[in-house]
């Protein structure tokens, strides 16, 4: 009788305990997974420059990175990540990360006479295949 007790009071805790994270979770809106994501822009602009690919074609690439310190608690080896500059094609990126913990991504854009490369990135959630936290920073080479 005592060992049931014991056990219905331990499962009443733990499931207590559990809906109190539940109820904390609902309120958070600092994770760059969430579509309720309310922060800063996740990644930061490296650099935006020209250059000529393999194929002698001129590019202008821009190099970004989403730091470590902008993830949620548990980091994943990689992150999918929807890229477009302009109005040109949108590429879908599987960015893994490299020694720092940090997922450096970048985009080759076709040169464009403005010479302002508008860079955009979103989180791709495979699993509803849907892009979420759009931001967008315009740069020059």
């Amino acid at each position: 009788m005592m060992k049931n007790l014991i056990l219905v009071m331990s499962l009443i805790f733990v499931l207590t305990s559990c809906l109190k994270k539940i109820d904390k979770a609902d309120n958070l809106n600092t994770n760059i997974f969430d579509k309720e994501y309310a922060g800063p822009c996740w990644f930061t602009i490296e650099d935006t420059y020209t250059y000529i690919n393999g194929n002698g074609q001129t590019r202008v690439r821009t190099e970004a990175v989403l730091y470590e310190s902008k993830m949620p608690g548990l980091k994943p080896s990689s992150v999918k990540i929807n890229c477009q500059v302009n109005d040109q094609q949108s590429i879908l990126l599987n960015v893994i990360t490299n020694y720092n913990g940090d997922y450096p991504f970048y985009y080759d854009a076709i040169p464009e006479s403005s010479n302002e490369y508008c860079f955009e990135a979103g989180i791709y959630l495979e699993a509803e295949d849907s892009i979420i936290n759009k931001f967008t920073v315009c740069t020059q080479p």
